[in-house]
């Protein structure tokens, strides 16, 4: 696409947006941003954008700004329903998001990573692996590095983290390697129902050609029966030989690929644990071997790897009782992972924002390992209505109240949980900050 010297309006002063209005004025286009926030929100944007040939406008979305606008760039969490968006579409105005754009210049081949969970971890450890090969890579996308600034850049590949709202703006988006992890119900607060956001998730697929590769979980029905142009890869946990993908025997991680089959690692071997991670895990060597990956640096990379912040997350054991930092669980399905993965009595902080989820698919794992709960958030209500007759619980105003009501009802043996179910965005600028505003008050206790 041809845009230089066009006009073009990026709502969203976020980081993709940042970027994506960067990435135009180096391509000589005539760009304005704008954000419904006002300047105090915005002082990290307004210092990205400083001596910038870009036009800014805050605190609202005049539709104004559409007079001569060519073509819109929306930034992913700007929901399609605001009246600029409306009236643009009346308008006929093309509109797309930062990931489309970005790939209208990247020249170097992608692999991306969807799913409801785990594309953050299989993401992350994707790039680790192919940078200890000695690959010249960016880990980006969803994951606070946008594609657009990896533009102009000497990067062989890029590792993207893709997730539904920037699905769905794609029109040419094209990854040589497309990962679906698994699928749940999630954002329901953003979609009609599960089947369209199934929909949107799919699109990761539909510009791929023969050449290109897909990686699916064969454990996950969805993902099972997809029919694509590219060529399939399955990776299954549940001691299902394959014919060709990479799967679990007898705890060893195995991978028929490309005629060839071999012995990955042991299973107890891998530095991530559960059983959300064994998935990742199989994703990751699935990937890693399509790309030519020495098995030795798969193996390394998988014994070397212990995570990433709010996943999962250690932080530290008082008086017996261990603290964990799952802020990054915002959906009903990554919380039940999380709660399979321990075996002690659990004391669990959860609630935020609603996404419209049912909780109730959480009852059996409650009942079965957490001793109560402390709720918070927006949401409190809603889950307190769920488990209000199976399980203890309290109430709490701030992560400080949270975290220090779970510490009193915590046994020594006992483990408090942050997983919240929900998203951060009733009380924090994202689930990091929710999750550093925990780690702060387990520091703090006594």
């Amino acid at each position: 696409m041809e845009l230089r010297g066009k006009r073009v309006l990026v709502i969203g002063m976020g980081r993709a947006g940042v970027a994506a209005a960067k990435l135009l004025e180096t391509k000589e286009v005539r760009v304005t941003i704008t954000d419904q926030r006002e300047k105090k929100e915005l002082r990290e944007a307004f210092k990205g954008l400083e001596g910038r040939k870009i036009g800014i406008e805050i605190g609202g979305h005049p539709l104004e700004l559409l007079e001569d606008t060519e073509l819109i760039v929306a930034s992913p969490g700007v929901s399609p329903n605001i009246p600029l968006l409306k009236r643009a579409k009346e308008k006929r105005i093309p509109i797309i998001g930062e990931l489309e754009l970005a790939s209208f210049f990247l020249k170097v081949p992608i692999v991306a990573v969807t799913g409801t969970n785990g594309k953050t971890t299989t993401t992350t450890l994707i790039g680790k692996i192919l940078k200890k090969e000695g690959k010249i890579v960016a880990v980006a996308g969803n994951i606070g590095y946008p594609l657009s600034s990896c533009i102009d850049k000497d990067y062989e590949l890029i590792v993207s983290e893709v997730s539904s709202f920037q699905l769905e703006r794609i029109k040419t988006f094209h990854p040589f390697i497309s990962i679906m992890l698994n699928i749940a119900p999630d954002h329901l607060d953003r979609y009609r129902d599960l089947n369209e956001y199934i929909g949107v998730k799919n699109k990761i697929f539909v510009n791929q050609k023969r050449s290109d590769f897909a990686i699916l979980n064969r454990d996950d029905p969805h993902c099972r029966t997809l029919s694509l142009k590219a060529k399939k890869f399955f990776f299954s946990r549940e001691e299902l030989e394959l014919e060709e993908g990479v799967y679990l025997k007898k705890e060893m991680i195995m991978a028929n690929l490309f005629g060839r089959s071999q012995e990955v690692i042991p299973r107890k071997e891998i530095g991530i644990k559960g059983l959300h991670n064994l998935e990742n895990a199989l994703a990751v060597t699935t990937a890693c071997l399509i790309l030519k990956v020495g098995i030795d640096s798969i193996r390394r990379g998988l014994r070397e790897f212990k995570g990433i912040p709010h996943r999962m997350e250690f932080i530290r054991k008082v008086k017996g009782v261990r603290f964990v930092n799952d802020s990054k669980a915002t959906n009903v399905s990554s919380v039940m992972k999380s709660l399979a993965s321990f075996p002690e009595p659990i004391i669990l902080i959860a609630g935020g924002r609603d996404k419209g989820l049912d909780y109730s698919p959480l009852c059996p794992l409650v009942k079965e390992r957490v001793r109560a709960l402390v709720l918070l958030g927006e949401a409190k209500e809603k889950i307190a209505q769920v488990f209000f007759s199976i399980r203890r619980i309290k109430m709490a105003e701030d992560m400080k109240e949270a975290v220090n009501i779970a510490f009193k009802l915590a046994e020594e043996g006992d483990c408090v949980l942050l997983s919240p179910a929900c998203s951060s965005y009733d009380m924090f600028k994202d689930f990091e900050e929710r999750g550093e505003a925990f780690k702060e008050a387990v520091r703090k206790l006594k």
